[in-house]
């Protein structure tokens, strides 16, 4: 990229709400240059003032220097601290009045920013969440993982009163006094299911979006490991 995309502001006199897009990335030197490349794209086809934050979590690869070179903000962890923290150190300097994450493996597309804003700027909704469509003829851990996604899914619709149908997909857009008017404590994958149980406590207007999504055998979700920890968080958002 030849223009550096951290804030872009408008020419016109009346404010515009900012869009802050937040990318976690761990080793992910092979996809993250164009999912940021295709994400600054689209935000100036949008044409509203908006910045880009990688949070580079501890890779031992060259994701900083290529997120650097396109001229996007990036925030570095000297080591792995987990997706929740990286998410957490984003959202502390966002500028945004409308926050976007979404990951650094090319499974959700930038191009669909447009169809999770547009319900918040237009709409009146909080929050827009990504709905994802599984094939059957994804790979065994996709499918497992899915499942998972289902019981927890399951399991937050009856504790919270309103239905989801991925609680755990990581493409997402939220008001920005929404997820900063909340205290967030996960360190790792469990950061999705926490945010939206406290979310829907406060009374916040949810919608659910169908996305597109690329997946692969490979991923960086330990199944029981992280499967235990977002089973744990559910339980303690809901008795708190």
């Amino acid at each position: 990229m030849s223009a550096k995309c951290d804030m872009k502001k408008s020419d016109g006199s009346v404010d515009l709400p900012v869009v802050s897009v937040v990318i976690p990335a761990f080793n992910e030197e092979l996809t993250v240059g164009q999912v940021v490349l295709r994400t600054c794209q689209v935000l100036e086809e949008l044409n509203l003032p908006f910045e880009v934050i990688v949070v580079d979590d501890g890779s031992h690869d060259r994701t900083a220097f290529i997120c650097e070179k396109s001229g996007v903000k990036v925030l570095r962890n000297e080591y792995r601290m987990g997706k929740g923290m990286a998410l957490r150190k984003a959202f502390n300097v966002c500028r945004g009045d409308v926050i976007v994450t979404l990951d650094a493996d090319g499974s959700h597309q930038p191009e669909e920013i447009p169809c999770l804003v547009t319900p918040i700027l237009n709409d009146g909704f909080d929050v827009a969440l990504g709905s994802r469509v599984f094939s059957l003829g994804s790979s065994l851990r996709v499918r497992f993982n899915h499942l998972g996604n289902l019981i927890f899914s399951f399991l937050i619709s009856l504790f919270s009163g309103q239905r989801f149908l991925d609680s755990q997909c990581g493409f997402r857009a939220f008001r920005s006094h929404a997820v900063k008017g909340i205290d967030i404590s996960s360190r790792h994958f469990e950061i999705e299911s926490e945010m939206l149980i406290k979310l829907v406590k406060k009374k916040y207007r949810f919608v659910e979006v169908p996305i597109r999504s690329k997946l692969s055998g490979s991923s960086n979700v330990n199944v029981l490991v992280d499967g235990f920890l977002i089973l744990g968080k559910i339980l303690s958002c809901v008795a708190s």
